[in-house]
């Protein structure tokens, strides 16, 4: 087996040590104690939590790989009402994982309905109807555990709470998939996808793959720091790993005379508001802005980043 086809298991998960181990010791405790029971039994309901592109589907794609059971994965927001829940319970097989991904996203009539079933194994389709539901493992997947009422969080029996990555492990994790793809990259250019990729796996895959089809519309199959240099320049990506979109809204918040309303930055980006609050974190975290009741504000590292990618 080469490295490309390598399947990856909780020994390759790179970053996470925390949730690893949780996760870890959870499955090890399961399989103990599967062998002093005839009894089914499923993998205790497991909550993850943590920013996007964090692993929260890889680690659910993990649990069933390691539990040597079949996944299905469905997206709350597809999730409308109540029979669309029973129906994708109702084709689980015992032991089966069931993820359910922005679970906070779920209807509160979809909630109630799952909840119950988890409580009771039981769907309740009418008066005189009900199914019999196996043992199974419910996986709710969400990046703000506060918007899930308390009464479905207190449903999971494990909560993984997933970070942001470091610099180091993101590097590290660059290199891992690179090896895995059968591809040849520079340090350097590993170091400048890190630092580019906000601490966030799923943008330092991205990243690294349009790094590659640079290299490949040169005829070569080795990633050079160079290539990277293109990249971002061809890509519109500054030093942060932000995109021409991500960049126009600091300059609006530079344009302002002080706090802009978040009406205002939507309006002037053709955005949804939700589709701009969902990078504003990052731009929290990252230390460029300042949110008020007056509206957002560039920081003095937001003005420095600026200056800095205009030169």
């Amino acid at each position: 087996m080469n490295n490309n086809q390598v399947v990856p298991t909780l020994d390759h998960v790179i970053g996470q040590k925390t949730a690893v181990s949780v996760l870890r010791t959870a499955i090890d405790s399961y399989f103990y104690d599967r062998t002093k029971s005839s009894d089914e039994q499923a993998f205790p309901h497991l909550l993850i939590t943590g920013p996007a592109g964090t692993g929260k589907t890889l680690l659910s794609e993990i649990v069933a790989r390691e539990l040597a059971c079949n996944l299905h994965v469905e997206l709350a927001q597809n999730l409308k009402t109540a029979e669309h829940a029973q129906g994708a319970l109702m084709m689980l097989e015992p032991g089966d994982v069931f993820f359910v991904d922005e679970i906070h996203e779920l209807p509160q009539t979809v909630a109630v309905s799952i909840y119950r079933a988890l409580e009771e194994r039981k769907l309740f389709l009418g008066k005189k109807h009900i199914v019999e539901l196996p043992p199974f493992c419910l996986i709710g997947a969400t990046t703000d555990e506060h918007l899930m009422t308390r009464s479905m969080r207190e449903r999971f029996r494990i909560h993984l709470r997933l970070t942001h990555y470091s610099n180091e492990e993101t590097f590290s994790l660059i290199q891992q998939r690179a090896r895995r793809l059968g591809w040849v990259i520079e340090d350097e250019a590993v170091r400048m996808l890190a630092s580019k990729s906000r601490g966030t796996p799923r943008l330092a895959v991205k990243l690294l793959e349009t790094a590659k089809r640079q290299a490949s519309s040169q005829a070569t199959d080795n990633i050079t720091a160079a290539h990277v240099e293109a990249m971002s320049r061809i890509e519109q990506i500054d030093s942060l790993g932000l995109d021409a979109v991500e960049q126009r809204y600091l300059q609006i918040l530079r344009e302002g005379e002080g706090a802009v309303r978040l009406n205002v930055i939507a309006t002037q980006m053709g955005l949804p508001r939700q589709s701009i609050e969902m990078f504003e974190a990052d731009f929290i975290r990252l230390g460029l802005i300042s949110k008020t009741e007056k509206g957002r504000m560039l920081t003095a590292k937001g003005h420095e980043h600026l200056a800095a990618t205009a030169n």
